[in-house]
């Protein structure tokens, strides 16, 4: 008997030995992110700024959805965040139970960080905004080092759990975050505490910022279809 159990947890992937098969993982994730992007849109919707303008994500941050003083439906966003952000961190630190070496560490350290960082987004709107400043840094500065810890372990070792070509989409991923980093660093409104009235039709600003989380989500959804579709489970 004993032999026989030892033998059922070798055949599970790299000792994941949760009470959860990998379909059932990667459905998780997926329904995680899923639960993010329909809180993002519901608050969307029907959102009126303060100069009376609809939202878009070619000129709004993506925390003005959470908004509670301006957005309508800001608990929707700041739930989805709240629940979808919680949904993904458990999902990445099962996945990082799938890898070895320094590189699972490292994963599950800046998934944490991230993870906590985004939910934390969620239960800080910009109604509080000072923390909110510092919790969104966080996930930003983090947020991207996911997929590529995970893209460094997929290049370095190659595992047959995992198709390499998730790799390439962490280095879109990295790409599209470092680009919002920089020209979000260049950024510096004459009153960083005062409502934004005036746009421009397209800024580059909240664009990348849209960009980084959307490039995030759709890998994090790719890796979860992976985990949904594998055959060997």
């Amino acid at each position: 008997m004993r032999s026989a159990a030892r033998g059922a947890t070798q055949d599970l992937p790299e000792n994941l030995t949760i009470p959860l098969s990998r379909r059932g993982l990667g459905f998780v994730g997926l329904a995680s992110v899923a639960t993010i992007l329909i809180g993002s849109l519901l608050a969307a919707i029907p959102y009126r700024g303060y100069a009376g303008e609809t939202y878009s994500p070619l000129n709004h941050f993506i925390s003005e959805l959470g908004e509670i003083a301006a957005s309508r439906f800001a608990w929707a966003y700041n739930l989805g965040i709240v629940v979808g952000g919680a949904g993904l961190g458990f999902f990445l630190l099962m996945v990082s139970r799938t890898m070895s070496g320094r590189f699972r560490v490292a994963f599950g350290l800046v998934s944490v960080i991230a993870g906590v960082a985004g939910i934390l987004c969620g239960v800080f709107p910009m109604d509080y905004l000072s923390t909110h400043r510092l919790v969104s840094a966080a996930f930003f500065l983090t947020g991207w080092l996911v997929a590529g810890t995970f893209s460094m372990w997929l290049v370095a070792r190659r595992p047959a759990s995992y198709p390499s070509w998730l790799a390439v989409g962490g280095a879109a991923v990295i790409a599209v975050f470092l680009a919002f980093i920089a020209a979000y660093a260049t950024y510096q409104p004459a009153d960083p505490n005062a409502h934004i009235l005036v746009r421009s039709d397209v800024w580059t600003v909240p664009l990348l910022e849209w960009a980084s989380l959307l490039s995030l989500l759709a890998w994090l959804a790719c890796l979860s279809l992976t985990m949904i579709l594998d055959r060997d489970d």
